[in-house]
Order: structure tokens, then C-alpha cells, then sequence
């Protein structure tokens, strides 16, 4: 313990003595462990985000999504999917035991919605009742669509915050006509803001009835898909095989054939998300683990010139009796030290570029603990790696030989 102490004492002096060369020497290291804190502090908070933003609309472990066209979760065919899923299905699929609600929406592609001299490209969406509750979205101002509008195939519409600022500004929208393409409709409602996420703007948005979207707006009676509600979580397994047996019946697909729908779990979206999150922030980190190594071999080459020019007081601590391990365990020490320091900077530093990744640019971010202990074990091992050949060049040196 004695001797780790003085160690210890004679490593920072010396450091102190040279601290031109550890400032230089903690510099890249700073950078190199301040880029792995923010990369995996924006990958944590990404995957919160989308933990957050799944469950602010609904789509809790109690449900699943029914896409048309078949295919696999993250895989495109073709810039169209082929729409396969029908009203009726939906309402099959209702009956199902075990199901308590399923929820079909209809998109019309972005059209051209108008009010007075102002107008908007936007999604125009068709929906039953039950929609805005299945995804948690209040109403702001007035209503959503009812059961009437869909029997009667009304002409009512809800706005989303974005829509409404664009067409009516500060002016109250409920009762005024806007013209979704060329049909007019009445505003009946307002969405609470649900903000973006990422590109996508969840409040640039239009809701109409569904029959009245189906008949009046659409060219066929396909729906763009259906969330489906279910009363045991347990059951899921069981309820979805049904659910897939009972869509190719209706569709009428023999053994051999492709499903021509895909039903997508809460967790094979977020496997999705965290497959292509890890990828992304692998590349990232990679990148900031080659300036470490960079940071590495600085550190290096600054100490092999620091032992040269500290030559002669090694020469003077070997003629009074250091030994050779004594001289190799301080170059260690100030290996180590270096390190330590420069990363505990790096990861104030990172936290700190966190803060205000998330605070100017809205990214969102997460501490996380294991980042935290990466770093920093990351930081002890360039310390340890890069060490070794200043150590062995000081620990090497022929007392004579210095002393001359």
C-alpha cells in the first residue's frame, strides 16, 4: 500500500511537471469518450421515445396491427402495398373469441384541403368511433365522429393542431367549411396536439368517417388497415393464429401461399426499431472507437517523447536505487491517471452535449448507467494498452546511459 501511495505521489508530480504534454495527451481522449456518451446516450433516449410514443397511442402489449400486402415487418415491396384487407374482415375478425375491439382506419393519399383562401397538402384518414379512444387521443374543441355520421355518411371532419393552425390560424374552426379535394365538409372536432415524431407530424392530419371515406372519397372499398383489441394478453398467441387462419380462409389461400397481409406485435416493432437502432449506433460507435484509438496512439507517442526528455531523472532514480519495476509501475500510473482523467472529462463533457442535444435540437436522450461503465472502461483500457511501450522504453533505460 506504501509503495502504491508513493507511486501514486511521484506519478502526479511528474505529470504535473509535464502538463503541456497531459493536456495534449487527454485532449483526444476527452473528444473520443464524449463522442461514445452522446451516441449511446442518443441511442438509449431514441428507444425510450419510441417506448413512449407506442403507448401515448394505444398500442400497448393488449394489441396488434393488421398491414394489407403481406410481406416482412422492415421490407418493402414495391412503392404500393397491395390492398387485401376488406370492411368485412374487420368485422369477422371481431367475432373472433377473445377479441375486444378491432379498430379499421381507411388513408386517402395526401390531398388538397382548403378553407377560405388558405390550403394545406395533407393525409385525409377514415375512421369509426372508436379510434381517437383506441389511441388515447383526446379531443381538443368539440366532437369526434359518431355513430351517426357513420350510418348517414356525413360530411364531418376532425383537424389535427397542424391543419387547423394552417387553415383557420387563432380562429376557432368548429362549425366553419373546408373542402377535402373538391367534397366539402363541415369541422365537428379538434385533436389534441400529439407532436412529431422524428419526419412525421402526427398532427398534420384529417379524420372523416370511414363509410363516408370508403363511398365518397375512395376508389374501392379496401381499408388501409385495422388494430385489433384484445381482452387477454395471455391469449395472444392463440388469438393471432386464429386471426391468420381466418384471413386466408376469407381470402381464399391455399396451402403453400404467402399470406397476403402481415400482422405486426408491439414487440416485433420495437425488435424492428432496436435491430436498426443498434446498427446505426454500432457505426457510430465504431467511429468514435477509432478516434479513441487514435486518442490512444497520441497518448503513446507524447509519453515515449516524455521519457525521452525525462531520461536523465530516470537515470538519477535508478542510481539511488529504484528499480526497474518501480520505473515501469509510475509509467503505468501515469498511463492510468491520464486516462482516468480524461475520461471522467469526456463523460461530463458528453453529458453535458446531451443536455443540449436534447434542449436546442430536440433529440432525445437517456442516461444510462452501462453507458457510463463502457466509457469509462473503455478510457482505463487505452490507458492500459497505449502505456505499455513508454513503460518498457522508460523501464529499459541504462542508468549510465541516462546520466550522461
Amino acid at each position: 500500500m506504501n509503495l502504491a501511495w508513493r507511486l501514486l505521489r511521484a506519478a502526479v508530480g511528474s505529470l504535473w511537471a509535464f502538463r503541456s504534454y497531459s493536456a495534449l495527451m487527454m485532449i483526444g481522449l476527452i473528444i473520443g469518450i464524449a463522442s461514445l456518451t452522446v451516441i449511446h446516450q442518443i441511442g438509449q433516449g431514441a428507444q425510450r421515445e419510441v417506448s413512449a410514443r407506442m403507448a401515448s397511442m394505444g398500442f400497448g402489449a393488449d394489441a396488434f396491427y393488421i398491414s394489407p400486402g403481406g410481406g416482412r415487418l422492415g421490407v418493402r415491396h414495391g412503392m404500393k402495398r397491395t390492398m387485401t384487407l376488406t370492411p368485412q374482415d374487420a368485422a369477422a375478425i371481431s367475432r373472433v373469441e377473445g377479441v375486444a375491439q378491432v379498430v379499421p382506419h381507411k388513408n386517402i393519399s395526401r390531398t388538397q384541403v382548403a378553407a377560405g383562401g388558405n390550403n394545406t397538402i395533407t393525409r385525409v384518414r377514415g375512421t369509426p368511433p372508436s379510434w381517437a379512444a383506441a389511441r388515447n387521443w383526446p379531443i381538443l374543441y368539440g366532437r369526434f365522429i359518431t355513430a351517426n355520421d357513420i350510418r348517414q355518411n356525413t360530411r364531418v371532419a376532425v383537424l389535427g393542431t397542424t391543419v387547423m393552425g394552417e387553415l383557420f390560424g387563432d380562429t376557432n374552426p368548429l362549425g366553419k367549411r373546408i373542402r377535402v379535394g373538391r367534397t366539402p365538409f363541415v369541422v365537428v372536432g379538434v385533436l389534441e396536439s400529439k407532436g412529431s415524431s422524428g419526419w412525421n407530424d402526427r398532427d398534420d392530419m384529417v379524420v372523416i368517417p370511414m363509410s363516408t371515406a370508403l363511398n365518397r372519397l375512395s376508389r374501392n372499398d379496401k381499408i388501409s388497415g385495422m388494430r385489433v383489441h384484445m381482452t387477454d394478453t395471455s391469449q395472444a398467441a392463440r388469438i393471432k393464429a386464429e386471426v391468420t387462419a381466418l384471413l386466408r380462409e376469407r381470402h381464399s389461400l391455399g396451402a403453400g401461399v404467402p399470406d397476403d397481409f402481415l400482422i405486426i406485435t408491439p414487440e416485433e416493432l420495437m425488435k424492428l426499431y432496436t435491430r436498426q437502432s443498434r446498427s446505426l449506433v454500432a457505426m457510430l460507435t465504431f467511429v468514435g472507437a477509432v478516434s479513441l484509438f487514435v486518442s490512444g496512439v497520441v497518448i503513446m507517442n507524447i509519453m515515449l517523447v516524455a521519457v525521452s526528455e525525462r531520461a536523465y531523472e530516470i537515470g538519477v532514480r535508478r542510481a539511488v536505487g529504484a528499480r526497474r519495476r518501480d520505473i515501469l509501475y509510475q509509467i503505468f500510473m501515469e498511463s492510468l491517471i491520464v486516462a482516468a482523467i480524461g475520461g471522467l472529462c469526456g463523460l461530463l463533457v458528453g453529458q453535458l452535449l446531451s443536455y443540449l442535444a436534447t434542449w436546442l435540437l430536440a433529440i432525445p436522450t437517456a442516461f444510462s448507467p452501462t453507458g457510463f461503465l463502457w466509457a469509462l472502461g473503455f478510457s482505463a483500457g487505452v490507458g492500459l494498452l497505449f502505456g505499455v511501450a513508454p513503460a518498457k522504453k522508460a523501464a529499459d533505460l541504462n542508468p549510465v546511459e541516462a546520466l550522461r
